[in-house]
């Protein structure tokens, strides 16, 4: 490995700040476009300063910052509303790749793209894409997603802050959908984020669209856990699709695509999710709204969720029309359309028709401490010590600021009385290391966590393999050859990390 600093003057400034772009152990470069041509996979490269440059990944490389406060890849040195075609990061190959890439500690800014994805588009990335404690922020793009854009990929986003920004279809925040260029069903996992004050025509925060033109025979499964979904509008008409805070739009997952032929292609699961004061000109469409056909229906569950469309409980927080709703479990929920029986069974622990003050929100966001800002609870509130009954899937034992959760867990993403602990060290992608890579017989894991839970995906969402007890080498040689994914559980959230079996 390569690494060297040289340092750039940033133009003329009042202050001159240093600029260096640099592959891990290694040559400087001026651009980043620059290092990532010279780069290899498997390389870091290092960037430290502001640089205004539209850039494209392409291959297995991390991208790293320090801190996003300093550290800012920027389409244009303002934000602009009039789609220049410049997008800030575009991440994928011209076909299908089983690409591992990572891009962190960051703040992504300024993208005016005329097409999917302002900040950052994520397309057909058969591998994983890892986006970890950025700030997406005052992107725009003349289609869908204002912020990120998942195509036909597997994605992670943790401790991130998708922020202000807007697009003229649908997706403000983000937008997720399959692709049949990657023929593969998707996973986005959404971790310890917040998706707050972006607008868009529908989908205000997040749109899933199963029903797009090209990928409607291929799955896409979206878990949202320890996140906030606040402040986000829809600019539609009355009419209009709406859900302020996240729309999703079923198709129907064909047996040629691995389904049943009769189900929906989309699945939507949310845990330790605040959902609060997302907006749509329709009341019935503010919240969380689906779309489908037939028995093409989203597949819906929620647990240990705060979901209220702000101190109005006409204004629907959740609209369950065309879902099937497997389970709700500790949920404290404001207005509601069609909720199915079970949010009503008393051992499901759940509350509903409830404001936002009487589910205990203070309503503002604020710096609690960790990456990504709260919107917290007030002592001896609904949410205060909420979730007594069992859920059945594994639970976080950290909230949204990766602060732990203490006795019985509070409703929402964030934990009162939670506590930050020096001893544990953080459970992340970066935490995990995987060798060799590709591997053949054997593959070792190497983690200073503890590992409860280990289970293998191949590339078209099937599991292969799965313990309940944890040894630092797993036997692979049975599995087929190509790109799988290593999922990675302990009692606080879950971690996945790619690798090839040759």
């Amino acid at each position: 490995m390569k690494q060297l600093f040289t340092f750039l003057c940033a133009g003329f400034t009042t202050l001159l700040m240093a600029q260096t772009v640099s592959i891990q152990g290694g040559s400087s470069y001026p651009t980043i476009a620059a290092a990532i041509t010279a780069a290899v996979p498997g390389d870091i490269i290092l960037v430290s300063g502001t640089f205004t440059e539209s850039i494209t990944i392409d291959k297995s490389i991390t991208l790293r910052g320090t801190n996003p406060a300093t550290d800012i890849i920027q389409a244009a040195a303002a934000p602009a509303s009039t789609g220049t075609g410049l997008r800030v990061i575009s991440i994928g190959a011209a076909a299908a790749a089983a690409l591992n890439i990572t891009v962190e500690n960051l703040t992504i800014r300024h993208g005016n793209a005329n097409a999917n994805g302002g900040g950052i588009q994520v397309d057909k990335v058969t591998g994983l894409v890892n986006l970890n404690n950025l700030i997406v922020t005052n992107n725009f793009t003349t289609t869908n997603g204002g912020g990120i854009s998942f195509a036909g990929s597997n994605a992670s986003l943790t401790a991130c802050t998708v922020q202000n920004n807007s697009c003229t279809l649908d997706g403000g925040a983000i937008i997720a959908a399959p692709n049949n260029a990657s023929a593969m069903s998707n996973v986005v996992n959404i971790n310890r984020s917040l998706m707050n004050a972006n607008s868009s025509r529908n989908g205000g925060g997040l749109y899933i669209n199963g029903n797009n033109t090209f990928g409607n025979n291929y799955k896409i499964d979206v878990n949202i856990e320890n996140s906030t979904i606040s402040n986000n509008t829809t600019t539609s008409a009355a009419s209009g699709n709406g859900g302020g805070a996240v729309f999703v739009a079923a198709a129907l997952w064909t047996t040629a695509a691995g389904g049943d032929g009769v189900s929906g292609n989309t699945a939507l699961r949310l845990v330790h999710t605040t959902v609060f004061n997302n907006a749509h000109a329709a009341p019935l469409r503010a919240g969380l709204r689906f779309a489908g056909v037939a028995s093409a229906l989203t597949t819906f569950s929620a647990y240990n969720s705060i979901i209220v469309a702000n101190n109005d409980v006409n204004a629907k927080a959740l609209n369950f029309q065309n879902t099937n709703t497997t389970n709700v479990v500790n949920c404290i929920l404001g207005g509601l359309e069609l909720a199915p029986a079970l949010v009503d069974d008393v051992a499901k622990n759940n509350q509903k028709g409830r404001t936002a003050t009487q589910a205990g929100l203070t309503g503002t966001l604020s710096n609690q401490g960790g990456p990504t800002s709260v919107i917290d609870i007030t002592t001896g509130s609904a949410a205060d010590d909420f979730c007594s009954a069992t859920t059945g899937i594994s639970i976080p034992t950290v909230d949204q600021r990766n602060y732990a959760r203490e006795g019985v867990n509070d409703a929402g993403a964030f934990e009162f009385g939670g506590t930050l602990s020096v001893n544990n060290p953080i459970f992340t992608s970066n935490s995990i290391k995987l060798y060799p890579n590709p591997a053949t017989n054997v593959l070792n894991v190497a983690s200073q966590n503890t590992i409860s839970k280990v289970a293998i995906y191949d590339i078209m969402g099937r599991n292969v393999y799965e313990s309940n007890s944890f040894n630092q080498t797993i036997d692979i040689t049975n599995l087929a050859a190509g790109m799988h994914l290593l999922v990675l559980e302990n009692d606080s959230q879950k971690v996945t990390k790619a690798f090839i079996k040759k």
